[in-house]
This record gives C-alpha cells, sequence and structure tokens, in this order.
C-alpha cells in the first residue's frame, strides 16, 4: 500500500508541476502574439473572393471547417491530421507556433518569415482560458477581411481594414464560458499592408491565453483528451502489476 500512494503522490506532484510551468500569454488590453498558425493560403484572387472560400473544409475534405476548429472535437481532429491540402492554394499547409508583432503593418507575412505578400488568408487560433462565464470584448485590428469565430460561431465579419495595425474599429461583444474557449481569427488581404491583431478588454486580466510565451499549444489544452481511451487505465494497470 505504501508503494501505491508513494507512487500516486509522485504522480500528483508532476501534475501540479506542469500545471504551474505554464507561461501564458498575458490577457486584458495587451496584443496577443503567439497563435497557432497555419502556412499562409496563396493565390486567393483577393480578400473577396477568398472570404466565399472555408479554406480548411476544402483543404481536409471537410473533416474539419473554420467553425468546427473552434469546438473541441475539431481542435482534436486538427492536432491529428496536422496539416491542411490546398494544392493550387500553397499545397501542404502545415501549422505551428506564429509569433506576430502588433506593431508591423505587414505581420501577417513576416509572421511567416515572408516579405509583404498580396492575395493570401491567414489563419491563426488561441484557446482563452477564462475562470468563469462572463460576457467581454474582443478588439481586433485587421487588413483587410477579418473573420473571427469563437466556440463554434461566428462573432465577427469585417470585410473593411480597420486603418492601422493597432486601430481597432468595431469592438466586439463575445461570451465566455468557464475553462477553454477556441478563438479562430483569419484575415484575407489583397494588396499593400497586411496585418492582424486582437486584445482583450483591460479588465481581463485573470484571462490566461495559449499558445504559451514558451511556445506550448496542445500540450495545455485541457477540454482535449491527453491519451486515448483506456490508456490511463492500462498505464496504472502495468504499475499495479508492478
Amino acid at each position: 500500500m505504501r508503494i501505491k500512494f508513494l507512487l500516486f503522490s509522485t504522480v500528483l506532484i508532476v501534475c501540479a508541476g506542469a500545471v504551474f510551468a505554464q507561461k501564458y500569454q498575458p490577457a486584458g488590453d495587451a496584443w496577443i502574439t503567439k497563435w497557432w498558425g497555419m502556412d499562409l493560403v496563396t493565390n486567393t484572387g483577393g480578400f473577396n473572393a477568398s472570404a466565399a472560400h472555408d479554406w480548411l473544409s476544402e483543404g481536409t475534405g471537410g473533416k474539419i471547417t473554420d467553425a468546427s476548429v473552434t469546438t473541441s472535437n475539431g481542435l482534436k481532429i486538427l492536432k491529428e491530421i496536422k496539416s491542411v491540402n490546398l494544392k493550387n492554394n500553397g499545397g501542404e499547409l502545415k501549422w505551428d507556433i506564429v509569433t506576430i508583432n502588433p506593431n508591423d503593418g505587414n505581420n501577417m507575412s513576416t509572421s511567416h518569415g515572408l516579405a509583404d505578400q498580396s492575395n493570401i488568408e491567414w489563419y491563426g487560433i488561441i484557446v482563452i482560458k477564462s475562470p468563469n462565464n462572463r460576457k467581454t470584448k474582443i478588439h481586433p485590428a485587421h487588413d483587410d477581411y477579418g473573420h473571427i469565430w469563437l466556440n463554434g460561431e461566428k462573432v465577427y465579419n469585417n470585410p473593411d481594414w480597420t486603418t492601422g495595425a493597432t486601430i481597432v474599429t468595431r469592438p466586439t461583444e463575445i461570451t465566455l464560458k468557464k475553462g477553454d474557449n477556441i478563438l479562430l481569427f483569419r484575415c484575407g488581404e489583397s494588396g499593400g499592408s497586411d496585418y492582424v491583431n486582437l486584445h482583450f478588454e483591460a479588465t481581463d486580466t485573470d484571462l490566461k491565453i495559449l499558445p504559451t510565451t514558451d511556445g506550448k499549444f496542445f500540450q495545455h489544452v485541457t477540454s482535449l483528451p491527453i491519451e486515448p481511451p483506456g490508456k490511463l487505465a492500462s498505464t496504472w494497470g502495468d504499475i499495479k502489476r508492478r
């Protein structure tokens, strides 16, 4: 019994250490700089033509969509498939941590290590961990066409550029649930400046944002199963038999 207790205590200590080690991005009115981002969609024909496409659906044969990827099940599918295949619009588009400079008027391009691009679509996901249910506002800036989905629903749709990388023209009320909230921000660009930015209300400093500042994402999305069903039971069973 003592061995089992020590093993169980060790597991708890390790798990607690993992929680405290997380380095969440600040929320409040600080611009979000790290995103779980997809390679740029290219050759879109401009932002108006691009807006008519659900690029995630087209590139995965309907396995995920712009809306469904902001649900726990959709994000789980994205984690498993890892990429989106758009033959004529960039090829195999992979996902990774993308860092943007909020003050850069071309941060859609430069966040992918490129010079200013035209006829592109930028995709980025964050997970907002909220300690409670609340209504608050998002403050998006974008050039050109900005779309935002949250928890399976489209909450923002604005074809007009906001006139500056840190200028917000439409603060938008949203509802957050307690726990993980998944948000997708996509922006279509035709030519000229290309930027995408987002922050919350100044009072939202208790929100925690993924990816972490040290570049972790799926490891800390607690609404997703960490192991396949039965894996934990099997592992614990192995421990008990030793």
